[in-house]
């Protein structure tokens, strides 16, 4: 077997956990023909009826560039529907479409998260999202 230099650095697990986190949710997602980033917008669409599309980007940090042809996608899917909010601008919200594949993708995250939770051992949840939440906060800068 090969030496793993890497095999006691933190910052390399964590990336590791998280590459293989998300490997796994999308392949959850991809069963609702769905990224995940497509279904992080359309959770912040439900959590958020008229949001703005930008503000959309920011809170999900997506750059304004991906952001136009991902809503596109989801426009395409008859997903989201676009409505007035000011003379200039639009405001997103489910179509009833929508609404029934948020569903569906909070089902996905619920099972994700449980098996997250599974490997955490048995009273250290908090201290472990409090820690995971301290690590993105400083790094995040």
């Amino acid at each position: 077997m090969k030496a793993d230099p890497f095999k006691n650095n933190l910052g390399y697990m964590l990336r590791r956990a998280s590459t293989a986190s998300m490997a796994r949710l999308a392949e959850q997602f991809a069963t609702l023909e769905l990224r995940p980033t497509e279904a992080s917008v359309l959770l912040v669409i439900e959590a958020n009826p008229r949001i703005r599309q930008s503000e959309v980007g920011r809170m999900l940090a997506i750059r304004s560039a991906n952001m136009a042809p991902l809503v596109a996608r989801l426009d395409d899917r008859q997903l989201i529907e676009r409505e007035p909010v000011d003379g200039r601008s639009h405001g997103l919200r489910l179509s009833p479409a929508g609404e029934t594949l948020v569903a569906q993708i909070k089902s996905e995250i619920e099972a994700h998260e449980k098996a997250i939770h599974d490997v955490i051992p048995t009273g250290q949840e908090e201290a472990f999202t409090k820690i995971a939440k301290a690590i993105w906060k400083t790094m995040e800068g």
